[in-house]
């Protein structure tokens, strides 16, 4: 058995840099909590590649003497605590004292700062492979820069584990993001490969500050939260009647700091489940409470607490935030007990025609737009190998002619499924999906052949999103052209749309570009062909025939013929099943026939 030996402090380092520095993100972090701590009014970050080759941070907070610099980098010096009693009731963001060792411990690692006492600025640099550190005067304002280079060079079977440069990327846009949250007075700005790409000046309010995070989409909406309950206050705002398609604009602070807890997770997400609405709202939540009645020490990251009554604070938050949601558009009406001994008024009584609208199922409808039920010549046939035959573009005005492909139309169910007579049963076909599966095969032949289909609009259309949706987006811009799109930035966090994929109806602009920030944030990996794929789907989603729609007899022809064509014919881009067949002896079987 080997013998027990002390290790290295540089060896240490590395590991309790394991601990702290997972990824660029994570250093990012580290130096925000420092330059917040530090009082810092203006936050510069600058990354390069991801920040997998370059992160700086830049800040005009108290900076430091060289004395505390080169005690900075010690591990376990810290200026945030001095004995034990201290860790409970600790404010600061940071006060373990690892995280510029552990940083400097595994990339090109340069710290310049000035406290303006001193008669210059000092540089200190620190090679991860020597462990040498060398000191030098140097020149800039009051303040702190970290500058940290080519990070996990020394160690490459962690930075093999990093993921792209983009992925990384949008990973620091969100952390940027939130940590601006709960200090709106102060300016943050973020600058990737040398292009600004998120810009937050000084907010006069909490208010001003989440719009310029979550959108100007959601100042009509949002709903200021308020609960409280001994020593535990909740505080902060979530959106009323808007609804988005994940979690990613969700953001939960302990006393200032950003943190991850299943508690406050779960009683936010409880109280939205009370109102029965599809997506989830923007939540910005405040817990400010006792420093003795929470345990910030619990994870090497700072990302996790613990709380001594933690029930309490699910309480106050699941009530907080359901108070929050009590409006009339979110469904209060629903829960309150009816009145039996009120009076009826005849002027709230609803018109019978008013109750249903328009398009019905049951609606009558020419009968040469639908296929018979029942008829001896099959409908359907696959385009012609000359033309590809499409339910936007007429190109022939003379019928399409009608052969056999083992199937024929035979109606359609509720407005949403295609019915196919086959030999072995009955086949029914969503009708979306199938559209879904042949639009998306139509784009990425569009940008694998370079030559985009687009429509110009007479008005170029505005859309703005959050800064964190910003950011994504301009990375998407030049895969979003080879679609079709002609898209730039307009101003601040809104965009300029001149162009359109001619299969995509104008409104549904502002619901493609939702769908394509909430995959890419989803979405780990950022190949450029991912990227396309991910375009191409939801696309494909937003612009494919929805359910509810009545179709010809023409129209269900040809959109079967394409599906056949398609490269899978079973599935859409998103994995949902295209069609089911039910076996003939199946349904003989119900009836009692076999």
């Amino acid at each position: 058995m080997p013998r027990i030996a002390v290790l290295p402090s540089e060896l240490i380092n590395q590991i309790a840099a394991g601990e702290v520095v997972e990824r660029p993100a994570s250093v990012v972090k580290e130096l925000i909590e420092n330059a917040i701590d530090a009082g810092a009014t203006t936050i510069d970050i600058a990354l390069e590649n991801g920040g997998k080759k370059r992160i700086e941070v830049r800040d005009n907070g108290c900076g430091m003497s060289e004395e505390d610099a080169r005690l900075a980098i010690e591990r376990h010096a810290t200026s945030k605590i001095r004995q034990f009693d201290d860790l409970s009731r600790v404010r600061s963001l940071g006060f373990r004292g690892e995280a510029l060792p552990s940083i400097a411990s595994v990339s090109r690692f340069t710290l310049t700062t000035f406290d303006s006492t001193s008669d210059h600025a000092v540089e200190i640099r620190c090679d991860p492979a020597s462990d040498a550190r060398t000191t030098r005067p140097a020149a800039r304002d009051r303040g702190t820069t970290v500058l940290v280079e080519e990070l996990f060079e020394n160690v490459p079977a962690r930075r093999k584990f990093l993921r792209s440069a983009d992925a990384e990327f949008r990973t620091i846009v969100t952390i940027v993001s939130s940590y601006a949250l709960p200090v709106p007075s102060r300016a943050f700005r973020l600058e990737h490969n040398g292009r600004i790409v998120l810009d937050l000046p000084p907010a006069a309010s909490s208010r001003e500050r989440v719009l310029q995070i979550v959108g100007s989409e959601a100042d009509a909406h949002l709903a200021e939260i308020e609960g409280e309950f001994e020593a535990v206050r909740a505080g902060g705002f979530v959106t009323r009647g808007l609804r988005f398609g994940s979690r990613r604009n969700q953001f939960f602070f302990v006393n200032g700091r950003l943190v991850r807890d299943r508690v406050l997770t779960h009683a936010a997400n409880r109280a939205c489940d009370a109102f029965d609405f599809d997506g989830h709202p923007a939540i910005v939540l405040f817990l400010d409470i006792a420093t003795e009645m929470v345990d910030v020490n619990v994870h090497p990251a700072k990302t996790e607490v613990r709380f001594r009554d933690s029930s309490a604070v699910h309480v106050v938050v699941e009530q907080a935030v359901k108070r929050a949601l009590g409006g009339a558009e979110e469904g209060s009406a629903l829960l309150q007990q009816p009145v039996r001994d009120a009076p009826l008024d005849s002027s709230f009584i609803p018109h019978p025609s008013s109750l249903f609208t328009p398009q019905r199922f049951d609606e009558p409808r020419a009968a040469a737009e639908f296929t018979p039920l029942f008829q001896r010549a099959a409908v359907v046939q696959p385009p012609l190998q000359s033309r590809s035959a499409s339910l936007v573009e007429v190109e022939d005005e003379r019928p399409t002619p009608l052969g056999d492909l083992k199937g024929r139309v035979i109606g359609q169910y509720r407005l949403s499924y295609i019915l196919l007579d086959t030999p072995g049963g009955l086949r029914i076909v969503d009708q979306h999906v199938a559209h879904e599966r042949v639009l998306y095969d139509r784009y990425s032949l569009r940008i694998g052949s370079g030559h985009p289909v687009a429509q110009q609009l007479l008005t170029p259309m505005l859309y703005e999103c959050g800064a964190a949706e910003c950011a994504v987006l301009e990375s998407h811009l030049e895969e979003l052209r080879h679609v079709g799109f002609e898209i730039e930035r307009f101003s601040g966090n809104t965009f300029a749309v001149s162009a359109l994929p001619p299969e995509l109806v104008r409104h549904d602009l502002d619901a493609f570009l939702r769908k394509l920030i909430d995959a890419s944030l989803e979405e780990k990996g950022s190949h450029v062909t991912h990227v396309r794929e991910r375009i191409c789907a939801s696309l494909s989603c937003q612009a494919a025939i929805k359910v509810h729609r009545g179709l010809s007899g023409e129209e269900m022809a040809r959109l079967v013929a394409e599906l056949l064509e398609s490269s899978n014919p079973y599935a859409c881009p998103h994995g949902r099943p295209i069609i089911v067949d039910i076996k003939h002896v199946d349904i003989e079987r119900h009836f009692h026939r076999k």
